[in-house]
């Protein structure tokens, strides 16, 4: 019952008290009862009310995007790590990689139950130079692993990352980095992808990253960058088409929009070609890249709009080449591009 309809239930109750005990039981007893009917029935129609007007505002309250603390207490359901965001709910097994950044920090970690370890890297993939990166793991049998020593790490730069697992029994496990000084806030997602497993790159302004592909691309001061390198395993072999986005900025606005983006590869005479296609491009509508001869999965190219150059470059990985990511920019323009096969 809400909090005023219990003071009044409270006032009611201090008023048939308040009946002086010399007043003829024949006269107080009915009052009493037609008192208390018509306290029931407040109480009845007014708890309903109370709870429909409580659900407004609620929802006028905390529906809106300023409302930042209540959100927070929305998440809390889900565990907070120190230094930044959520415990990572994505449990591997033993054969799996974890592949994924946060706050800026790229974690690449499998398991050796050869030595019973779990080793990888972290790298930074922003401008600035982080600092107390550590990681953490957390296995399937309660325990945790870490976090490792904190260590600073400038922009580009790799770290080795080992953490001992002697004589630990489990199943599956789960990992993340953390950046900054335990419950330091972590960046929010630019923008949300529209396609598949594809993520936005925490920690910089664009980036677009896929952690079962172990590919991204993204853009710091000093230009685009594409993780995966090119090597014969990317290269396709038959004509297919990805398909997905583009996610970018355009002119002066610095909000990232985002279009349909497809890449179509055709087996050329000496290697096979690819085809992009970018769509919805403010003002430019759209840009398309024609015959880019692909090797090791790598492609780029350049083409015309408004007597002006854009380039483009392009890589496809993944088991079986799901995936292609890459970049696309010109004048006023700087987006990132991902697909999937179809």
């Amino acid at each position: 019952m809400p909090m005023k309809e219990i003071a009044m239930h409270e006032n009611q109750q201090a008023s048939f008290d308040a009946f002086p005990s010399t007043a003829p039981r024949r006269l107080v007893f009915p009052a009493v009862a037609l008192l208390l009917a018509f306290s029931l029935a407040a109480c009845s129609t007014g708890s309903g009310f109370g709870r429909e007007a409580g659900g407004r505002e609620a929802s006028g309250e905390h529906g809106g995007a300023g409302e930042g603390s209540e959100g927070a207490e929305g998440g809390e359901s889900a565990e907070t790590g120190p230094g930044g965001g959520e415990e990572s709910a994505t449990q591997y097994s033993l054969a799996d990689t974890y592949w994924s950044t946060r706050a800026g920090a790229r974690l690449v970690l499998n398991y050796d139950a050869a030595t019973q370890r779990f080793v990888g890297t972290v790298t930074n993939v922003t401008d600035a130079p982080l600092s107390s990166v550590r990681v953490e793991v957390h296995l399937s049998n309660g325990v945790e692993l870490g976090p490792t020593t904190p260590i600073n790490l400038a922009p580009g730069q790799t770290a080795d990352i080992v953490l001992p697992a002697t004589g630990q029994a489990f199943t599956t496990w789960g990992a993340h980095p953390e950046v900054g000084s335990p419950g330091a806030s972590e960046p929010m997602a630019t923008f949300t992808p529209g396609f598949g497993n594809w993520a936005a790159v925490n920690g910089v302004n664009l980036g677009i990253e896929n952690p079962g592909h172990q590919m991204s691309a993204w853009y710091t001061s000093q230009g685009p960058q594409i993780s995966l390198d090119a090597a014969p395993a990317h290269q396709p072999t038959h004509a297919a088409t990805w398909t997905g986005e583009w996610a970018g900025t355009y002119g002066t606005n610095s909000a990232i929009v985002t279009g349909a983006a497809s890449v179509n590869v055709a087996l050329g005479p000496n290697a096979p070609e690819a085809a992009l296609t970018l769509r919805g491009i403010p003002t430019l509508g759209t840009l398309a890249w024609d015959t880019m001869p692909v090797s090791g999965g790598r492609f780029a190219g350049s083409t015309m709009a408004n007597s002006q150059a854009y380039d483009a470059t392009g890589q496809f990985g993944g088991s079986n080449q799901a995936g292609v990511v890459g970049h696309a920019s010109g004048p006023g323009f700087q987006s990132v591009f991902y697909g999937d096969k179809t």
